[in-house]
């Protein structure tokens, strides 16, 4: 992984969580989600990267058994790399297919809850990555014979059952103690 990479993936996710806590992703009915009050901003974290790193160089078909990793969330993706020449575009490639499922699948709803149902389906990696008191993220990409695989991990892990993946509000106006808003990204600081 390079500095720049490492950049490109916290960026992904924070352009994207802004957009989420700003009520402007739709649902798979066309509907928006709502706003969220208390989005952090995502920092990247090298140990969590490591992690991604050993599960993706194995170069499995799958994500790793959430009891190898406790307390830490995972979203991953194998996909043909062709049409992707750089690890870059790969990057870009994993992360878009993970979020990209909010407009696809039933989604959380408009009390923006994880429920029993959303377990083992699609839209945990939509949920994973805007889950809004997770922090911190550390991914990987590797390149596996004609593939790539990517792998993200995430703390404190989100998809918790009956848990909200974010609290529904005006922007940055439920930030966890300490954090401050940035109005531009949308995002608690924390």
């Amino acid at each position: 992984m390079t500095d720049a990479l490492r950049d490109q993936f916290v960026s992904l996710h924070n352009f994207r969580r802004g957009l989420l806590a700003k009520g402007e992703i739709a649902k798979n009915t066309g509907n928006l989600l709502p706003k969220s009050s208390n989005m952090l901003k995502m920092k990247y974290d090298c140990t969590l990267e490591q992690g991604a790193i050993q599960w993706a160089s194995q170069c499995g078909n799958a994500g790793s058994s959430e009891g190898s990793r406790q307390g830490v969330g995972e979203n991953f993706k194998r996909f043909p790399a062709t049409n992707f020449p750089a690890f870059a575009d790969a990057a870009k490639k994993a992360v878009t297919e993970w979020w990209k499922v909010v407009r696809k699948v039933p989604g959380i709803g408009m009390a923006a809850t994880f429920r029993q149902h959303h377990v083992g389906t699609p839209i945990e990696s939509f949920t994973q990555m805007g889950w809004a008191l997770t922090g911190k993220l550390g991914c990987s990409i590797v390149k596996c014979s004609s593939d790539y695989v990517g792998v993200c991990r995430y703390s404190p892990k989100g998809n918790n059952v009956g848990q909200s993946v974010y609290q529904v509000g005006n922007v940055c106006s439920a930030c966890p103690r300490g954090a401050t808003c940035n109005q531009n990204e949308a995002l608690c600081v924390a």
